[in-house]
């Protein structure tokens, strides 16, 4: 029986709640990016002896927020939780519900532990939704550092709630898309930190924009990815090796980088020109947190249930393309693409051979800007003029130089040609 059934896919319209697979984890030095610093959030991590801290803050967390912000009693949102139990276990793996039922701790079965974990996991997520980037976390004793913490925390793919959870606990009296606005201010203010750059308020979008997503991971994963309406139809015959290695090669072929200014990894584009081709790409700013975040997100698109094009993959893999040394990195910085809060440009490089070990990507998604690229740098007449404007016009004493030279074969010509035709 079981080897009948064992091409059979089970169905699943939702990926669940799952660990990042082995074959990701497992990597030497890379546990650290995939597990919580200071709380748990859900049953993966959670009674972990390293997170004591977190569960006294979550406790507090989702007492403010049933007190002061839903203004109503925990009996009354557990019971919320409790009437939908059997649905919120099956957006678990059986593995996670396995674990969460191994030890109960006086609870009376897996049920009553999950639904009470679920309401002080999901009010204490919903009260760092409101207040994690603001002033209120620093009045209650929690440092600046912890808060850093507990925003990369809550975007780790083993550390996700159902969005069931949070619909379920959400304010009576504010409607869906309103708990959809403060994800996504969560979210923006999480890539820019601060919120009165008019790029972030720029990145706010509808939220009848962005689908309803499975957790807050994948809130965020749509929102930076959000599909750009001029998609191109992929031409197999187009599909070849690239010979470009990186940003170097491509400046020396003319193509200068452009920033877009917006965070939307579908944000790329290349215009090609005889003088100048531009490569535009999205805003990139690399922190402390860049690599966690990128690693999970491209662990959850690497999750066997779920479906979807590779996108976080594919990006990074595109950056990868481009970035071989520090003076790709350079170059970057110099265009207005990439900010580096991280430190050396060296150490940038290093960090995307990190994230991009074991990438998974699909091709098609840059394939068109890959071709236009891998076109421009082959074309040897534009390579030829874009080296010698590059040669004698890059800066004013090149192009000063070549103007004095000119002018000295106009006048070595002129006084040839009198020469041999002397005025009479």
């Amino acid at each position: 029986m079981e080897l009948e059934k064992a091409d059979i896919k089970p169905e699943s319209s939702t990926p669940k709640i799952q660990k990042v697979v082995e074959h990701l984890r497992n990597r030497t030095n890379y546990e650290k990016y995939y597990s919580p610093k200071l709380v748990s959030i859900g049953p993966i991590h959670h009674g972990e002896a390293n997170l004591k801290l977190g569960e006294k803050y979550k406790l507090m967390w989702a007492s403010r927020y049933i007190k002061e912000i839903a203004e109503t009693t925990a009996y009354n949102l557990h019971r919320k939780i409790a009437d939908k139990i059997e649905d919120l276990k099956g957006l678990f793996a059986e593995d996670v519900l396995a674990l969460t039922g191994e030890s109960l701790n006086g609870f009376g079965s897996l049920e009553e532990k999950l639904s009470w974990m679920l309401l002080v996991d999901g009010c204490s997520l919903l009260y760092i939704l409101f207040f994690a980037n603001s002033w209120v976390f620093r009045v209650m004793g929690i440092k600046t550092d912890e808060v850093v913490l507990v925003r990369m925390d809550v975007l780790l793919l083993e550390n996700q709630l159902p969005y069931l959870v949070l619909k379920l606990l959400w304010i009576w009296k504010f409607n869906e898309a309103q708990l959809m606005l403060i994800m996504q201010v969560f979210c923006v203010r999480h890539q820019l930190t601060d919120l009165s750059d008019d790029r972030a308020w720029s990145s706010i979008r509808d939220v009848m924009d962005i689908p309803i997503p499975h957790h807050l991971l994948d809130f965020m994963r749509n929102m930076i990815l959000a599909k750009s309406s001029s998609k191109v139809e992929i031409n197999l015959e187009r599909r070849r090796m690239t010979t470009y290695k990186n940003i170097q090669d491509l400046r020396a072929v003319g193509i200068r980088l452009k920033s877009n200014r917006t965070q939307k990894l579908s944000d790329i584009d290349f215009v090609d020109g005889w003088f100048v081709a531009k490569l535009t790409l999205p805003l990139l700013i690399v922190d402390n947190t860049t690599a966690a975040f990128y690693l999970n997100l491209m662990a959850y698109e690497m999750c066997p249930d779920f479906e979807n094009d590779y996108g976080i993959c594919s990006f990074a893999f595109f950056m990868d393309s481009l970035i071989d040394h520090p003076e790709d990195v350079k170059e970057l910085r110099s265009s207005g693409v990439l900010l580096n809060s991280l430190g050396s440009d060296e150490e940038v490089a290093d960090l995307f051979n990190i994230i991009c070990a074991d990438l998974v990507p699909d091709m098609d998604i840059y394939e068109e800007v890959r071709y236009k690229m891998n076109n421009h740098y082959q074309n040897k007449c534009k390579t030829w003029l874009a080296l010698g404007i590059h040669t004698y016009f890059s800066n004013p004493w090149a192009f000063i130089a070549f103007l004095a030279a000119l002018f000295a074969l106009v006048l070595t010509f002129i006084q040839t040609w009198f020469a041999i035709h002397p005025t009479r």
